[in-house]
């Protein structure tokens, strides 16, 4: 009798652990990290995943600090997001979610730690920019495509460290990327047919006042110019560009200028194809003596200085 007492005590100890680990899950997902949206969701729903709300924004409000908001499956999650928390924003592999701005920024960004992966910013020709970073300390944007905004494919003038990859950014009525008081980390990725002609024109990767940025394994084409560094007089810049090419761009491959402190480093690199290859207007224009500048109406313009790679 008292093995059969043990033998139940047991059972009922295994089933009330299911029922508490069951409640806790639910409530770990209730109140912890994860938030869902679907193309058949509803921006009424809590965002759960049985119940997935419409808007990536809506996502977004739902979720506590910190949190990760997944979309489920392919469809149209816009017309504009607002992120002013830490948060990370994922399209898995296979889901085709885009964001359609006819006007205004698809994503505004002011505070937090923000990762978006995976999704596609379509602003029809009047949308202004794709991604506008006003804020915030640490951005990143990983396999994304942007295509068609009246200014910037990303904005970044609020300060916060900006990594981009895997990023293809086209055919905008300004530049690529442009940087301001901040830094920014550029890697494999395409900068495309960004404002070719017209004034002003656009450059496919724009280092501005204040800015420190690094470019890798990435190309302009078809820009206005490539890679430009370029500050205002009392501000400085420095632009680093390796293994990338600028190809095909109106005026410049690369060019620093301003009547600031702009430097310019450019490493392992190709210029063809341009108007100008390599164009110092002001600043210091270093090249390592592995770039092939070919090919461009005027290879070079102005004073380039070789340097060793110590």
């Amino acid at each position: 009798m008292a093995k059969v007492r043990s033998t139940f005590r047991g059972a009922f100890c295994a089933l009330a652990l299911l029922v508490c680990s069951t409640a806790f899950t639910s409530s770990a997902e209730a109140q912890g990290v994860l938030r869902f949206v679907s193309g058949t969701g509803n921006d009424a729903n809590n965002c759960l995943r049985p119940t997935p709300c419409r808007s990536i924004n809506r996502g977004v409000e739902s979720a506590p600090d910190g949190a990760e908001v997944i979309i489920l499956d392919t469809a149209g999650y816009g017309p504009t997001v607002t992120i002013n928390k830490s948060i990370t924003i994922t399209a898995p592999s296979g889901v085709a979610a885009t964001i359609a701005t006819p006007s205004g920024d698809s994503i505004t960004i002011t505070s937090g730690n923000v990762v978006l992966r995976g999704l596609s910013l379509v602003g029809q020709g009047t949308g202004t920019n794709g991604i506008n970073l006003q804020g915030g300390t640490s951005v990143s944007v990983e396999n994304f495509t942007i295509n068609g905004f009246s200014r910037a494919g990303i904005n970044a003038v609020g300060g916060a460290q900006l990594f981009v990859k895997d990023t293809t950014i086209r055919n905008g009525g300004l530049d690529g990327i442009f940087v301001a008081n901040g830094s920014a980390t550029i890697d494999n990725c395409r900068l495309e047919g960004n404002a070719p002609t017209g004034s002003p024109i656009g450059f496919g990767v724009f280092a501005s006042n204040g800015s420190r940025v690094t470019v890798r394994d990435s190309v302009a084409a078809g820009n206005g110019s490539g890679f430009v560094a370029e500050a205002e007089a009392g501000s400085s810049v420095q632009l680093n560009v390796e293994n990338s090419v600028a190809a095909n761009n109106s005026v410049d491959g690369f060019r620093v200028a301003g009547a600031g402190t702009p430097i310019i480093r450019v490493s392992n690199s190709a210029a063809t194809n341009n108007a100008n290859g390599f164009r110092q207007q002001a600043g210091v224009f270093e090249s390592r003596g592995n770039n092939t500048v070919r090919g461009n109406t005027t290879n070079t313009v102005g004073i380039i200085t070789s340097i060793t790679g110590t």
